[in-house]
């Protein structure tokens, strides 16, 4: 386990790609630790909502980035849910696309099926019938 200063992970560096999901003091520490051109994305603040960077050494490295990751903006990015699953349902109603069930049963066994599926008993889909 690495401590907020992330002291153990620095002789492995530099780093071209580092997640952080601490924020805070880690993310000040995780910055210091980029390649030229590399990249830190940070996802959460279980630490701190804030850091203080070196901002020196932050652009001295050369063209490093801090991206800000937040699910629900990257969700809207793209196109709709809703575009890709009548899409996907288009091709399955012309039989270009057949997914494989490996699994149907009624919606009340819903607990038992989903049990399996987490432990991965069985590969392809589960449909749940409603009525």
């Amino acid at each position: 386990m690495l401590g907020a200063d992330l002291e153990a992970a620095a002789p492995h560096g530099p780093f071209h790609l580092i997640l952080d999901s601490v924020g805070g003091t880690a993310l000040a520490a995780a910055l210091t630790m980029l390649a030229p051109g590399g990249t830190c994305v940070t996802f959460g603040v279980s630490e701190s909502p804030t850091s203080t960077i070196a901002s020196r050494d932050f652009f001295g490295t050369g063209g490093v980035t801090l991206y800000g990751l937040y699910l629900f903006h990257e969700l809207r990015r793209v196109e709709p849910a809703a575009g890709g699953l009548a899409l996907l349902a288009g091709l399955v109603a012309r039989r270009v696309l057949q997914p494989h069930i490996a699994v149907e049963a009624p919606w009340t066994e819903i607990g038992p099926i989903a049990r399996q599926l987490l432990d991965r008993a069985f590969a392809g889909k589960a449909v749940m019938h409603l009525g």
